[in-house]
């Protein structure tokens, strides 16, 4: 249990809501610690909280028969982890966990249906959220297929710094792999060049954001688009 106190928000969703004065979850939301490999939810199992995060990220993983895995979506303070509980989604077949430790709100799943069906303005945020949430899905789609693997590291790590407002995070190799779908063997190669020009600095178990416009440059343009599309989505 975090012992922050409520407010000023720094979940985009919590924070606009505070701003309109529509903000009737104050009461009911409850101040957690997000652990690295925190499971949030197992593939095909309900969700018994939605996650409004303020410092962190939450990782959403496909997990192959083999075991082989690869992330499809990251959720941050600029979202929520559980929007689809008010679309009477079946439950997803992904496995949701804490990529980047930090702090969120999180309340239960009836009490954040039954919110989103008295406020309105809590319900269109959040569906705004997702259509923002799907493009991003969609966008990093397109860019596994079509962007090389250091474009896309760059893109993760400027993602990353965004998620938990520090110029400096805690990253494994492991972690790196999952993300861009390499082997972890393969994770030194794609750093290497990134932090021989000076751009990061990457030591065990962490990396350092020491040139972020070099990065923001050397990315592919998915980080842009996203983070563009998603600003005019929820704020």
């Amino acid at each position: 249990m975090a012992s922050r106190s409520h407010g000023p928000y720094k979940n985009v969703l919590l924070a606009r809501l505070a701003k309109l004065r529509a903000d009737d979850l104050a009461s009911r939301l409850e101040p957690v610690e997000l652990i690295v490999n925190q499971v949030i939810c197992e593939p095909g199992q309900p969700m018994e909280h939605a996650y409004f995060v303020e410092v962190g990220m939450v990782s959403v993983v496909s997990i192959m028969k083999d075991g082989r895995s690869v992330e499809v979506g990251t959720i941050g303070s600029e979202g929520v982890v559980g929007a689809p509980l008010l679309l009477s989604a079946a439950p997803l077949p992904y496995k949701q966990f804490v990529q980047l430790a930090g702090r969120a709100y999180r309340i239960s799943s009836e009490l954040f249906k039954e919110a989103a069906q008295r406020n309105s303005l809590l319900r269109d945020l959040v569906y705004k959220y997702q259509v923002a949430y799907l493009t991003q899905t969609m966008q990093t789609a397109a860019c596994n297929g079509l962007h090389s693997v250091q474009q896309r590291c760059c893109r993760w790590i400027l993602m990353s710094q965004d998620r938990v407002q520090s110029a400096t995070f805690a990253l494994t190799h492991d972690f790196l792999g999952l993300m861009l779908g390499v082997r972890r063997a393969s994770v030194s190669d794609v750093l290497q060049p990134i932090q021989e020009r000076g751009w990061i600095r990457s030591t065990r178990g962490s990396i350092t954001v020491l040139d972020r416009t070099a990065l923001e440059e050397a990315s592919c343009e998915c980080y842009g688009l996203i983070t563009q599309y998603t600003n005019r989505q929820v704020n």
